[in-house]
């Protein structure tokens, strides 16, 4: 596991995936997901390219942690 303090200021789906041990595909799918109902906050970098920044995905991990619940429910994505 990745830590903390060694996250470059703009996080990759893999970067995510080694930091909480998700899988890339359910990283994908968070990071596809609108923040407001669970989704990990993220932005796109051309028309592929998905990132998310460091501070923005390091408040959703700990409130995720704290709320129990690591995924959106079914059919939660924008």
């Amino acid at each position: 596991m990745v830590k903390k303090m060694y996250l470059p200021p703009h996080l990759t789906a893999k970067q995510i995936s080694e930091f909480t041990s998700l899988s890339k595909r359910k990283v994908y799918v968070l990071m596809s997901t609108n923040p407001d109902i669970g989704g990990i906050p993220s932005f796109k970098v051309g028309p592929k390219s998905v990132l998310a920044d460091r501070e923005d995905f390091l408040c959703w991990w700990e409130k995720t942690k704290r709320e129990g619940q690591i995924f959106p429910s079914k059919g939660a994505t924008e």
